[in-house]
């Protein structure tokens, strides 16, 4: 406890704002029981009547009702360059001055038959001022104010989350067509190489997009299917590529759920941002580590790995967007890895 009230004071500003509330509520104190002190050694109020208390409470309520009507008609300046507490509070006491003024003379009249001077009505603002509405409006507006903060936070917080979502739609809109053009390339490239291996091609390609399809819009997905639509995904990668590339899937426990599509993407990046031959296969390995996906990949970088990395952002914003989870990616001098949270 003390550690954290020690770093808590390190901050020039934090000291300097507690320093300022105890200075004013020392300075409030100190004006309060002087005034109590005059009142009680010169003036003529019984603070040991009914009547004297009944006073008191409906001055206090005119503090609140003066503060509140003050912290509503400032809300509703567009332009400030004051503080709005400092308005409401300079507002209030205008409000205030008003309001008990009227109650005072009233009261004098009404009940005592008495008329009343401005000389009174001065001296009633000042008491009823110190005494009760220095802290019932100063009070008051804290609390306005913490309200309206804590507001405000929440409502930027849905907005910094319906951006998140805007984006990652965006995201999920542009990754289709980049799916379906990318292997339609392919295809156009074994009809010109290898047309016997066209057929096959386009069984399995029908089969993954079908997929890629059906659960592109949902948040997850039972980890084994999605290990059955990888293994199709490597199936087109290798009519594709023939050796150049080799996948190894060592996944004992299929339990789970994860987003959709996002091992086959983790691959595709492997196999687009690096350089596989037939002598020299490039490495491919998709594992699990308790509750984590791991792509893991020799790295053998081609020109063009500096691109946008869409499937990447794609799969961060999904995991931040949806369960607040974080997509890990990892670079050594030899190998390069993705590491994707399952949902358990």
């Amino acid at each position: 406890m003390l550690i954290f009230i020690f770093g808590f004071m390190k901050d020039k500003k934090v000291i300097l704002r507690v320093v300022l509330i105890l200075l004013f509520i020392v300075a409030v104190n100190t004006i309060q029981t002087y005034v109590l002190h005059i009142t009680r050694e010169f003036g003529d109020i019984d603070f040991y009547k009914i009547p004297t208390h009944i006073f008191g409470i409906i001055s206090c309520a005119l503090s609140l009702l003066s503060t509140i009507i003050a912290w509503k008609l400032v809300g509703k300046l567009t332009l400030r360059k004051i503080p709005k507490m400092v308005l409401a509070f300079g507002a209030s006491i205008l409000i205030y001055a008003i309001v008990q003024s009227i109650f005072f003379a009233a009261e004098r009249f009404l009940v005592y038959q008495l008329s009343t001077d401005l000389d009174l009505l001065v001296g009633n603002f000042v008491f009823t001022f110190i005494i009760f509405h220095l802290y019932i409006s100063g009070l008051s507006l804290a609390y306005f104010s913490f309200q309206e903060n804590a507001k405000n936070a929440v409502q930027l917080e849905r907005v910094e989350k319906e951006k998140e979502m805007l984006q990652f739609k965006m995201l999920q809109k542009n990754l289709e067509p980049h799916f379906l053009f990318n292997n339609l390339s392919v295809l156009s490239g074994l009809i010109r190489k290898d047309p016997a291996e066209v057929d096959g091609f386009i069984h399995d390609f029908s089969e993954v997009y079908r997929y890629y399809l059906k659960h592109n819009d949902q948040e997850l997905v039972p980890l084994h299917k999605e290990v059955v639509f990888l293994k199709k995904y490597i199936s087109l990668m290798e009519k594709r590529f023939k050796n150049a590339y080799r996948f190894s899937i060592h996944i004992e426990n299929e339990e789970g759920l994860i987003l959709p599509c996002s091992l086959q993407l983790a691959v595709e990046n492997a196999i687009k941002h690096n350089r596989g031959a037939e002598e020299n296969p490039l490495n491919i390995e998709i594992i699990r580590e308790n509750d984590m996906m791991i792509v893991s990949n020799d790295l053998r970088p081609v020109d063009f790995t500096q691109g946008a990395k869409m499937g990447n952002l794609f799969l961060q914003k999904s995991y931040e967007v949806h369960f607040g989870k974080k997509v890990n990616f990892n670079t050594t001098d030899t190998h390069y890895t993705v590491e994707i949270p399952l949902i358990v």
